[in-house]
């Protein structure tokens, strides 16, 4: 088994019974002790690139998990700002990813088949147009996402305290 002395900066093969034994591994070259559980330090720049492909894939899951909250806010921003094409542009990206993940079945957000409709419905009826429509859509999805961020907040602030 290879075991890497850190004084010499070298690698030493020893039998694997000398490694799981109770005896102490000494460098043949050196003469210090080699911990048993040592290995040759990891490429630097093979370290580096899973380090950036860790922070690019986190990246897109929290992407993915701010998504909606994202696009109903720039959907009220529109709406309230009269930028109605913003307003019909999130709108229609909020519900083509929503009705694909529901077909995928990788929504988690099932309820919002009577949620949804139900928010396009009131918005309709409080302003008697199709901009009322996108609002209320983008208000249900703030308001599952807004919901869903406290729950878990809570959730883990529970979870620390025990």
């Amino acid at each position: 088994m290879l075991r890497y002395c850190t004084y010499c900066k070298k690698e030493f093969d020893f039998p694997p019974i000398v490694v799981s034994g109770k005896e102490i591994l000494i460098c043949p070259e050196c003469g210090k002790v080699i911990d048993k559980n040592s290995r040759r330090p990891a490429d630097q720049m093979a370290e580096k690139t899973e380090e950036d492909l860790g922070k690019a894939v986190g990246w897109f899951f929290r992407f993915i998990y701010v998504f909606y909250l994202l696009l109903g806010i720039a959907g009220v921003i529109g709406f309230i700002s009269g930028a109605y094409g913003l307003l019909y542009i999130t709108t229609g990206i909020s519900l083509l990813a929503y009705v694909i993940q529901f077909i995928t079945g990788t929504t988690t957000f099932s309820s919002g088949v009577i949620f949804l409709p139900a928010g396009a419905t009131i918005g309709y009826l409080i302003f008697r147009d199709i901009k009322g429509v996108c609002l209320g859509i983008h208000v249900v999805f703030l308001i599952r996402h807004l919901l869903r961020d406290i729950v878990y907040t809570l959730i883990f602030k529970l979870v620390k305290m025990g």
